[in-house]
């Protein structure tokens, strides 16, 4: 009997050191992960916060129709954007801004909401935009939604530092929405600004 109590007690105290062992093993590898984890949440936060540092606000001017169809009128916005961005894709950002719409109800929207921009280039002190097919397609045509949105495209674009003319496109093409074709760089339209 006291040899069996002896086994048995024996057998108690090796469980009971396997069961301090897996927990000890147990726990390191809980404070690994936990460690882990923070160590990532801590770079993924990093990288946001370098992200963000990175960004700036920049004020952008748009011009959108009156509500005669007589003038384009200013509407200031701002946006971030990476402090490092270059003239091209700032240029490309103002566009699709402009595409967006105004945000004063006075105002018009001058390109449909379904373009996209293809392509952007700048030489020397002019913008060539390429649009996607809707600038034809979903344009609702007429002289003066002609008018207006080449007077928007023009005068927004030529707000950009360097830029003084622009030379739009569709899919490679000339813009030719309804009454006329657009073949040649365009300078300000300041005439048409309302004042």
């Amino acid at each position: 009997m006291l040899i069996q109590d002896d086994g048995g007690l024996t057998m108690k105290r090796v469980l009971i050191l396997l069961l301090i062992v897996v927990i000890s093993f147990s726990g390191c590898n809980m404070f690994q992960n936990n460690n882990a984890n923070g160590v990532n949440q801590n770079n993924t936060n990093d990288t946001n916060d370098i992200a963000e540092v990175d960004m700036i606000e920049r004020e952008i001017v748009l011009y959108f129709a009156d509500s005669q169809g007589q003038f384009v009128v200013p509407e200031s916005r701002t946006v971030k954007v990476n402090k490092d961005i270059n003239a091209t894709d700032f240029g490309r950002i103002v566009l699709e801004e402009l595409i967006k719409g105004p945000k004063k109800e006075e105002l018009y929207r001058t390109i449909p909401s379904e373009v996209k921009v293809l392509n952007i280039e700048i030489k020397g002190d002019t913008m060539f935009v390429d649009f996607s097919n809707e600038m034809h397609t979903k344009h609702w045509g007429g002289a003066t939604g002609e008018d207006m949105t080449i007077s928007s495209l023009v005068n927004t674009m030529t707000e950009l530092e360097g830029i003084k003319k622009l030379l739009p496109s569709v899919e490679g093409m000339a813009l030719n929405i309804e009454h006329m074709i657009i073949d040649e760089p365009l300078e300000r339209m300041d005439d048409k600004i309302y004042k």
